[in-house]
């Protein structure tokens, strides 16, 4: 991901993406009695210091986790994308995805353009994709739906995606940009435009990339909710790293 302060390529697929009215959407959004209060942002470790890379690394993966878990449900509860196995493949193989670790100091989610890091993606995906295919129910289909799904061929619909990259490309790099915007909030922006303004900021990155997530998938109203599950991993980060140790009993 480079040097945080560049970050140039990533923000401007953010800068790009913005569309007129989407200022009045975070407006919105940040009016409503369920509204995610950011100030806790303001405590959040900055670059070159020991707790950056843990906490955002917490971050990432617990919002990491969350898409997966919303791509799931999405999922199980819409069966008729099955009868079009190259549009469902993207999906299944994403929602397996381990949620990426991190790699010290600054890279917090899969780089598209980092085939190492691919790779580890679609070893992850392949490890659980056997058991997510057991967990599909198949049976209100004919037998040539059926077949693509058998846990068997989990190994072929990782080989499958692996060649056609370009859904779950998409999926992975709007986490990458997710994050990014998560970085620049709480380092630049903060600092530089003041919380209530940044907070507009972030919120607009996370309402544009969420609705770009995916055509199958939508993601679009789930941008409070992801700014909610970030904020509670950050408080729930520190609050850790602040716990004093138990007196030792004479």
């Amino acid at each position: 991901m480079g040097e945080l302060i560049v970050m140039p390529k990533r923000d401007t697929v953010a800068a790009e993406d913005a569309q007129p009215g989407q200022a009045e959407i975070a407006n919105e959004t940040t009016k409503e009695s369920g509204a995610v209060d950011l100030s806790v942002w303001k405590s959040a470790p900055r670059e070159r210091t020991p707790a950056y890379f843990p906490t955002y690394a917490a971050v990432s993966k617990a919002m990491q986790a969350a898409l997966r878990g919303w791509v799931r449900e999405w999922f199980h509860a819409h069966t008729e994308i099955l009868l079009r196995p190259h549009t469902a493949y993207p999906i299944l193989v994403y929602q397996c995805t381990h949620p990426f670790s991190g790699r010290p100091t600054n890279m917090f989610t899969y780089d598209i353009q980092q085939t190492e890091t691919l790779n580890r993606a679609f070893a992850s995906a392949a490890y659980r994709l056997g058991r997510e295919l057991k967990s599909i129910d198949t049976k209100q289909f004919g037998w040539f739906t059926r077949e693509h799904y058998f846990a068997y061929r989990s190994k072929e619909v990782v080989k499958y995606v692996a060649k056609n990259r370009r859904a779950l490309y998409r999926m992975l790099n709007v986490e990458t940009v997710l994050m990014d915007s998560i970085l620049k909030f709480a380092i630049i922006d903060i600092p530089q435009k003041g919380l209530e303004d940044a907070a507009l900021l972030l919120r607009r990155a996370f309402h544009t990339q969420l609705r770009r997530f995916s055509d199958e998938c939508p993601m679009g109203d789930r941008a409070e909710e992801l700014l909610r599950i970030a904020t509670d991993a950050l408080a729930s980060k520190l609050a850790s790293d602040n716990v004093m140790p138990l007196p030792v009993a004479a």
